[in-house]
């Protein structure tokens, strides 16, 4: 019975990874998990070994080890010891590998996730019942006894596909994603969305949609791209309101950015200036936010004076405050309906939570003459505008707006180097070089690896001899492509008059979480303009 039990064993441990594979792939889909730990192991840096997602290895794992436990009644007499003891030494490294990985959801995540768990106990499992079968005498060789369990183990698999395939299909059509604290319903009630908040689309909508945003974050400015069209697509059926969140530590020039859009939104131009500002980000400089005041049309006399003196510090200050009291401690972060988002979006999954919440809406829809308890209060006529209309400033919600317990969820990304928030500030940052360190560096005998974070468009265009290419939005499945051996220098465009870097900065907070040395990761703060500004070649 140990061989029957160790294939059964095997066929679960094969089809625990397999749904866990199925639910890495793609940070949208739901998982069914007992407890909030799933998604926080999946969203770890842990959660990928070399780029590679970590139930690939486990899917490796009890393939190999279903293989050679079938095969055992398959080939002579002198080989079945050789294989069980390939099944031993397989299934003993799954076990050392199963307890580092609890250590880890132990002590650096802090959070456990019940499918990993399972498949610690099912490979440990595997590991004592095949020593076990190692200490007992071989079977009998005749063949009735090996065609007997060639049958026993063909029923095995057959009733594993029989309750495997359903259990799969019910398992992808079930699940929720990864839930947050809740913020308390009095805070949503009193601080979501303000009488003065930036509103575009329909004031009178049922669904809102709120953006914290950071004018600096990398990943604020990734997501800003699925957030126009959102707005675009949705403008009828939705109100998406912007608060301001700049990260002052690790993005110096976001609050000033911040001040900008509000000046610009006292000249009616707000959304415009938020565009204007993602779509610049390497440049924030206050001379860079007067020159796009300029190109936006404002009164260049009015926005100066606003800009120079400060005057919608408070405002940023108060949005600030009311992000914080709700939960929210990094960028993006988007409250749709009643779910709370921490991380950049692709327009898809954005689309796809839109939609959700949208049908989730209907039902609770009353007609004309009713009223919807996730309806915003109307607002009042000298604010109603028509869809099409130029942005309005949004009416304050009601205590039911969100309901009184809203359904929230953290994700992190799994496409970029990570969400902007207030726990990468406190992170060790890399050291930050200008153009004479960086030209010491490569005139020493070990010359460091220069690493270009810009889109692949913009690296081709132009950079330092000798750089290779790592996107930014790639960095966090490519970065262990990096030798750890050797200084890695990375860099940017340098195009602002001031000491942005914000990509090279995450990128290399990445690198420092991954264990390289604070003497090997540097950032070259000059980037490419200060390069060639220098008098540098550049490469084309």
């Amino acid at each position: 019975m140990r061989k029957p039990l160790l294939l059964a064993l095997s066929l679960l441990g094969l089809f625990d990874a397999l749904y866990l594979l199925w639910v890495y792939t793609s940070p949208s889909r739901p998982i069914v998990c007992l407890g909030s730990g799933c998604d926080a192991v999946r969203a770890s840096p842990y959660a990928h070994l070399f780029g590679v997602p970590m139930p690939v290895f486990g899917v490796v794992c009890y393939v190999a080890l279903a293989l050679l436990i079938l095969a055992e009644d398959l080939v002579q007499a002198r080989l079945v010891r050789v294989l069980q003891r390939a099944v031993t030494v397989i299934s003993g490294i799954g076990f050392v590998f199963s307890i580092y990985l609890f250590s880890l959801q132990a002590f650096v995540i802090h959070a456990f996730c019940a499918w990993c768990d399972v498949s610690a106990i099912v490979v440990t499992a595997i590991f004592v019942v095949s020593l076990i079968e190692l200490r007992h005498p071989l079977a009998s060789d005749e063949p009735s006894t090996a065609i007997a369990s060639v049958r026993t183990n063909f029923v095995v698999c057959v009733v594993a596909l029989i309750v495997g395939v359903p259990a799969f299909i019910l398992l992808s059509r079930h699940g929720e994603l990864p839930a947050a604290a809740d913020a308390p319903s009095q805070a949503l009630a009193e601080r979501l969305v303000r009488p003065d908040s930036h509103i575009t689309g329909n004031a009178s909508a049922p669904l809102t949609i709120v953006e914290f945003g950071d004018f600096e974050c990398p990943a604020c400015g990734l997501s800003e791209d699925a957030a126009r069209q959102i707005r675009a697509q949705y403008g009828d059926r939705i109100r998406f309101v912007f608060r301001q969140f700049p990260l002052i530590r690790i993005h110096p020039m976001a609050e000033k950015a911040a001040e900008a859009s509000e000046c610009a939104g006292e000249q009616g131009k707000f959304w415009e200036g938020v565009e204007k500002l993602y779509a610049n980000q390497s440049d924030l400089s206050v001379d860079a936010l007067k020159r796009y005041a300029a190109e936006l049309g404002l009164n260049q006399s009015r926005f100066d004076q606003c800009l120079d003196s400060s005057e919608t510090a408070e405002r940023v200050k108060q949005d600030l405050a009311d992000g914080r009291a709700l939960g929210v401690h990094g960028t993006p972060t988007y409250f749709i309906g009643r779910k709370m988002i921490l991380r950049p979006l692709d327009f898809a999954t954005f689309s796809m939570l839109v939609n959700q919440e949208l049908t989730n809406l209907a039902p609770t829809t009353t007609g004309a003459t009713g009223s919807s308890p996730n309806a915003p209060v109307q607002p009042s006529s000298s604010s109603s505008k028509s869809p099409s209309s130029a942005p309005t400033k949004a009416t304050a919600p009601e205590a039911g707006l969100f309901g009184s317990g809203p359904e929230a969820f953290l994700t992190a990304s799994q496409n970029s180097i990570g969400a902007c928030s207030e726990a990468e500030a406190n992170k060790k940052q890399p050291a930050m070089i200008g153009t004479a360190e960086f030209r010491r560096l490569l005139e020493a005998p070990q010359k460091p690896l220069a690493v270009d974070v810009r889109s692949a468009k913009q690296y081709a265009a132009g950079r330092i001899p000798g750089a290779i290419n790592m996107p930014a939005e790639n960095f966090a499945q490519e970065w262990s492509k990096l030798p750890q051996d050797k200084t890695i220098v990375l860099y940017e465009s340098g195009q602002s008059s001031g000491d942005i870097c914000a990509a090279s900065r995450a990128a290399g907070r990445a690198l420092l979480e991954h264990g390289l040395s604070f003497q090997n990761v540097k950032v070259y703060q000059d980037g490419l303009a200060g390069w060639e500004n220098a008098g540098q070649p550049i490469q084309h």
